[in-house]
């Protein structure tokens, strides 16, 4: 894929897929198809447009494609039967020693509203527990056979305070799993607000459900942890699927929408939610804003930047991520030391500063990229807008 205007073309056509415009892809080349299920694949969709195509949602894709979109989901339905049971493996591990976990994000949405869990791409589960908990969970999947890092008690808890998730850990099959102490952590730019997130109060809404056979987040706060995590905490570089998300869990549960948006104005996502809602309208659903009861206005132009970065340069985003903090003079701290490299050794040292040299070049070439600078200057005016 070349060209910063061939890139947002197909971006654009990769969204009209998922939802109501996918009659705009009829006038794509074969060179076009092929850069769309590149990007597809990118934002791990694969899965989901074989379930669109099953279903008669959409049509007149070329046989190369539907059949590698078919054999993706074919290997992730055996992805996701493993990641289930290390799931609902870990829950088990902890409730036994008193410790409540609730499945977030995709762990709690394959099994619940999407039309078949083969068609939610994960990368790793994400499990939820209280905050002075989240370092004894670890140890207690790590003494159970799960392998992550050996850290110290105090290590460990320091962690536990300040970042959003503990080190990763694989279950025995080779799942990976995120013990979070939060709902979600500290902004992707310096000095950004973030909504405050009622860990307690959320744990204490969640309930049991019986076809994942694990508890998830009450409706509302669902969506208010798909909305925060995708604009928020992302600044919306977490791919269409966050659109797909948000439509599919609303369509199946109730919400009660005058408490949301006096939630959302209260702990300041209003804007953010705003936004997010008018994506799913504009390419998942339309009259989705208004079922909302949306009552918070998102220019078009704002629409058109936000849309761009839900199909940006994956592995551009850190760059994207920098080039916005310089935007927005917002740069201290955007090298700080995490809480573990603290208790490493030297090698862990040099491989820390190994880490920092390679960030540089990547950042150097990408300030010569038109794209990612187009990419982070937008992601800063996103920030700015959401703050008000």
């Amino acid at each position: 894929m070349t060209g910063t205007g061939q890139r947002a073309r197909i971006g654009r056509a990769l969204l009209a897929l998922c939802g109501h415009r996918s009659a705009e892809c009829a006038a794509l080349s074969q060179e076009d198809w092929r850069d769309l299920d590149r990007l597809a694949s990118e934002h791990r969709l694969r899965p989901f447009l074989h379930g669109r195509i099953s279903r008669g949602e959409i049509e007149a894709i070329p046989d190369t494609i539907a059949a590698g979109w078919s054999n993706a989901h074919r290997a992730n339905g055996i992805t996701i039967l493993a990641q289930r049971r290390a799931l609902l493996q870990a829950a088990s591990i902890l409730a036994d020693e008193g410790i409540d976990a609730i499945a977030l994000k995709g762990s709690a949405l394959a099994w619940t509203v999407w039309p078949g869990p083969a068609e939610r791409v994960m990368r790793d589960i994400d499990v939820l527990v209280a905050e002075e908990q989240a370092s004894r969970a670890y140890e207690l999947l790590r003494n159970a056979g799960w392998s992550g890092p050996d850290f110290s008690v105090t290590a460990l808890g320091l962690s536990a305070r300040v970042m959003a998730h503990m080190p990763p850990l694989h279950s025995p099959e080779g799942v990976m799993c995120e013990i979070h102490g939060h709902i979600w952590g500290s902004a992707p730019l310096p000095g950004a607000p973030m909504p405050v997130g009622d860990n307690r109060s959320i744990l204490e809404r969640a309930r049991h459900d019986d076809r994942l056979g694990a508890a998830i987040p009450e409706a509302s706060d669902m969506l208010v942890h798909l909305v925060v995590h995708a604009a928020c905490s992302h600044l919306l570089n977490v791919g269409p699927m966050a659109l797909i998300d948000v439509d599919l869990w609303c369509a199946q549960n109730r919400i009660e929408w005058a408490a949301f948006w006096e939630r959302a104005e209260r702990e300041r996502f209003d804007r953010p939610a705003a936004l997010v809602f008018a994506l799913v309208d504009r390419w998942r659903r339309p009259g989705f804003l208004a079922e909302t009861s949306c009552q918070q206005a998102v220019a078009a132009e704002m629409l058109d930047r936000a849309e761009a970065l839900l199909v940006q340069d994956l592995d551009a985003r850190k760059d994207v991520s920098v080039i916005a903090s310089m935007a927005s003079g917002r740069l201290g701290g955007r090298i700080g030391q995490h809480p573990l490299d603290r208790a490493e050794d030297d090698s862990g040292i040099l491989a820390r500063t190994s880490q920092l040299a390679g960030r540089s070049l990547s950042l150097a070439r990408s300030l010569l990229s038109p794209q990612t600078c187009r990419d982070g200057l937008a992601t800063a005016k996103l920030q700015k807008w959401m703050e008000g």
